[in-house]
């Protein structure tokens, strides 16, 4: 009798058991409305091919020597060294980064922050120059061939730029807006010493200007709920200020908010401050941010802060990062970061790395650091290494909450472009104000 006293006590009502399952439906519905997405973005850079030294994987030994690809120095022409007809001209690695904006699409994101290096460029977008076999000559030429102007820097710029715009407009067409963010290979000079130029910023703003920003098509991307806001032109760098800037910034180094969440895009490679980061701009810009109600700052650069030294990695260079360049300013830079809680994006590096750094002001600030250089550039590591990662095409994809909950995630596929997409990276929830 007491068993069956026991049974009938706990064996709940019908109006119980009805309760209980529309409970049971019902609330993982009011938990979602309660905290849903409002944004979600992708970023990735370094999609540029390289005409001398492509990465192996992407070489097709059938197609070396057959016709001759562009290069920024020398006579304007090397042998092709086996990649695709279509890449040899472009300089563009087509395969792969077809691929991640394929995946970008499908995650929904409405925005795709570039990170530089979108082409080869690398070379000084002005007049043509006389060009013999052991280098090129910096006079102008007064009245240029066709072929001299086919084969001038200026011509293969936009030529290169006309090709990645093309692959990008469906992204903006089905609901992704691109903002370009600038890198070396798109400001700087190789031949030059591997310097800023001025032409080379005035092809970017020429070439770029248009996304940067075209605030009534972006608009109409975006939730009604989380407007573009706060867009001004004027806000950049200004010449002759803290941060030694020479030269016009404007649509290089630039912000936007986007609801509660700010972003900003800074030119790590200005004319006269090749490898600097302009802190001071960039902390005034997050504090004003902060004081509009800001809860999520984002920052995105070409060069990274910090080097990664993968397994192999050569010493770290003058030109490698901002700590290669000058390790005191680079920490100024993170100190800034730090400070507002802010994450910063970045590729320059032809790899994947996330990492926690302190701010070196004592403080114990820290922020991340998400290196996704891997947008299909050879990879630095030119064979496998201890981290499967690091040679892996991949990009970050996050995800704002009504909360203002940030949510970091990577995603990836090997060098061959034969396995299937996988989360590398999961759920890091990023730091919010």
């Amino acid at each position: 009798m007491s068993d069956l006293k026991i049974k009938r006590q706990q064996k709940p009502s019908i109006i119980a058991v009805s309760l209980l399952l529309v409970a049971a439906f019902l609330t993982p519905t009011f938990a979602v409305a309660a905290d849903a997405v409002v944004l979600t973005f992708s970023t990735v850079g370094d999609s540029r091919q390289d005409p001398e030294k492509p990465d192996p994987s992407s070489v097709q030994s059938a197609l070396i020597g057959v016709g001759k690809c562009p290069i920024p120095a020398g006579t304007g022409l090397v042998a092709n060294p086996g990649l695709s007809g279509q890449d040899c001209k472009w300089l563009q690695n087509t395969k792969a980064w077809t691929r991640i904006m394929d995946a970008i699409q499908a995650q929904k994101s409405n925005l795709l922050f570039f990170n530089g290096d979108m082409i080869m460029g690398y070379g000084k977008a002005g007049a043509p120059v006389t060009r013999n076999a052991t280098g090129v000559s910096e006079v102008a030429l007064a009245n240029p061939s066709v072929d001299q102007i086919i084969t001038s820097d200026l011509l293969q710029f936009y030529q290169q730029y006309g090709f990645w715009r093309g692959m990008i407009a469906t992204l903006i067409e089905n609901g992704t807006y691109v903002v370009p963010v600038p890198g070396n290979h798109e400001v700087q000079c190789k031949r030059c010493g591997k310097k800023a130029q001025v032409e080379n910023e005035n092809a970017w703003r020429d070439n770029m200007g248009d996304l940067i920003l075209d605030q009534s098509r972006l608009s109409n991307l975006l939730n009604p709920k989380t407007p573009l806001q706060n867009w001004d032109v004027n806000n950049t760098p200004a010449i002759g200020g803290a941060d030694g800037i020479t030269t016009d910034q404007k649509q290089l180094s630039y912000s936007f908010d986007v609801g509660t969440s700010h972003f900003v895009v800074i030119n790590t490679d200005a004319v006269g401050k090749d490898s600097y980061a302009p802190s001071n701009w960039l902390d005034a810009d997050l504090t004003a941010a902060e004081t509009k109600g800001a809860k999520n700052l984002f920052v995105f650069g070409h060069k990274p802060a910090f080097f990664y030294l993968y397994s192999g990695a050569p010493a770290i260079g003058s030109t490698s990062s901002l700590d290669g360049k000058d390790p005191a300013a680079a920490n100024a830079f993170w100190n800034v970061i730090a400070k507002h809680k802010a994450t910063y994006f970045c590729g320059h590096e032809h790899s994947y790395h996330v990492d926690k750094f302190l701010s070196a002001d004592g403080s114990g600030n820290s922020a991340y650091q998400v290196l996704v250089g891997t947008g299909g550039s050879p990879f630095d590591a030119a064979t496998p290494t201890a981290v499967a990662t690091d040679r892996m095409y991949s990009w970050a994809t996050v995800k704002i909450y009504k909360s203002g909950k940030a949510v970091l995630n990577t995603y990836g596929f090997d060098d061959t472009m034969g396995k299937k997409i996988i989360n590398i990276g999961k759920n890091i929830k990023l730091p919010t104000r």
